[in-house]
């Protein structure tokens, strides 16, 4: 599990805390349509020298892609179980989506709109991922250069920021902290995703 340091509770909207020193770690503890999960999934962003490290964890066992290879590029991932964040712009528009596998398998693609992918975007370079799957349990993290985040014009100490996660395939558990649960569950909503709190 995420090791540390405070846990906050979460069910509702929720401002991400980015953290420049040791990880805040939070709670998911409940699907889109408010029912809690068994076992909470625990998460954190924190700044780390020139990357975004993106942590997550859960004590529950876990349904990974057939493909996934640890630490490799992988169509999909969302169609198993998978933790995800969402990064936008401040106004809400350009954002980016990264999938990452309980086991170090990664995804990611930029938008310029909801579901319309930025066409210029090439991935990200240098990204670092881990990940750990036990029967009881499993831990991952992301390491993105903040040079990308840049490149898609996202200022990461002013950006709309969402953690996600998809559950219990194939009956599907989505969680998320958006601010929007309207409707079906759909994470490509940035307006809905708060601004981003810098601490140190």
């Amino acid at each position: 599990m995420i090791a540390n340091r405070s846990r906050i509770w979460y069910h509702g909207p929720m401002q991400n805390i980015i953290s420049t020193t040791a990880p805040v770690t939070r709670q998911l503890t409940h699907e889109w349509y408010g029912a809690p999960v068994a076992v909470p999934v625990e998460f954190s962003f924190t700044l780390e020298g020139d990357y975004l490290v993106f942590r997550a964890a859960q004590a529950a066992p876990v349904t990974i892609h057939p493909d996934a290879c640890p630490g490799e590029f992988t169509e999909e991932l969302w169609m198993y179980d998978t933790a995800e964040f969402f990064v936008a712009d401040a106004d809400g528009k350009q954002y980016l989506e990264f999938n990452l596998c309980p086991n170090g398998a990664w995804w990611a693609c930029a938008f310029t709109e909801p579901r319309v992918r930025d066409a210029a975007a090439g991935l990200p370079l240098g990204v670092r991922t881990e990940g750990q799957v036990a029967p009881g349990g499993w831990s991952c993290s992301a390491r993105i250069p903040l040079s990308y985040f840049s490149s898609l014009g996202i200022d990461i100490f002013n950006c709309r920021l969402a953690a996600t996660c998809i559950l219990n395939s194939p009956d599907y558990q989505f969680l998320t902290t958006s601010d929007d649960l309207s409707g079906e569950p759909d994470f490509h909503r940035p307006w809905s995703w708060a601004i981003a709190s810098i601490q140190p």
